[in-house]
């Protein structure tokens, strides 16, 4: 049971990230700025209080939304 718990927290964290990302693209927070030509990922800009961070696919900005650092990742899905 406890096992189950778990998985379902991980996924409604998952999910919670996806909509605040979307909710960031909203407030203009993220930006999206093209494809990356070598890999096909969209590329996005984010806009935060103390730093912007460019170059950032979608799944790197989720990430950060869910640990709070940033960390470029090719890697992430």
């Amino acid at each position: 049971m406890k096992i189950l718990f778990f998985a379902a927290m991980l996924v409604a964290h998952q999910h919670t990230a996806e909509m605040r990302f979307k909710e960031m693209q909203d407030e203009g927070t993220v930006v999206y700025e093209g494809e990356d030509d070598d890999t096909g990922k969209s590329i996005f800009t984010v806009y935060l209080s103390d730093k912007t961070i460019e170059y950032a696919y979608e799944a790197e900005v989720i990430q950060y939304i869910k640990t709070g650092t940033f960390q470029y990742n090719d890697f992430l899905k």
